[in-house]
């Protein structure tokens, strides 16, 4: 048996112990939270200046390594020196696929470097669809004009104030 005392606080734990915390724990968490935030930005100076010291001073090479992937993150890719032809066509595309495997097949590209660069040429395909599409709009809106202009009847307003 346990006997509690008056001094002890209560925890209420809901029975199946899911859902959506109480309303007081969320609000606890926020303020714990933000008081980190306000902590962290006060002391950001001298916490950068901690690991700067074990870098420089100490040889700690993690504090090294802590400084120089937050100053000079790490490049996701390489450069790649690859000669593109101008996209200028949908052919220009599908020449340039060519170039691509055989720059593949010849060991001057990865095929993971061919990919992306694939994966560029591809979205600059998709654009051409899309600009046929409005300049046929825009040719189709010009011949409407043009008829409409010339062979539109006079409105009722028109006729009301025309002068004979």
């Amino acid at each position: 048996m346990t006997n509690t005392t008056s001094s002890e606080t209560e925890i209420s734990v809901s029975p199946r112990g899911r859902g959506r915390p109480k309303v007081e724990t969320i609000a606890l968490t926020k303020a714990a939270r933000s008081r980190f935030d306000t902590l962290a930005a006060e002391s950001i100076e001298a916490v950068f200046q901690a690991v700067l010291t074990a870098a420089t001073q100490d040889g700690d090479m993690a504090a090294a390594k802590l400084l120089i992937d937050r100053v000079i993150p790490s490049r996701r890719g390489a450069p790649v020196a690859f000669h593109i032809r101008p996209l200028k066509t949908p052919e220009d595309c599908d020449l340039a696929y060519a170039d691509l495997l055989d720059d593949v097949g010849a060991g001057r590209l990865t095929p993971d470097e061919a990919q992306t660069i694939s994966a560029i040429v591809a979205k600059r395909a998709e654009l051409f669809p899309s600009i046929e599409l409005a300049a046929e709009i825009e040719g189709l809106k010009a011949q409407l004009a043009a008829v409409v202009g010339s062979h539109r009847a006079p409105s009722p307003i028109s006729r009301a104030f025309a002068i004979t």
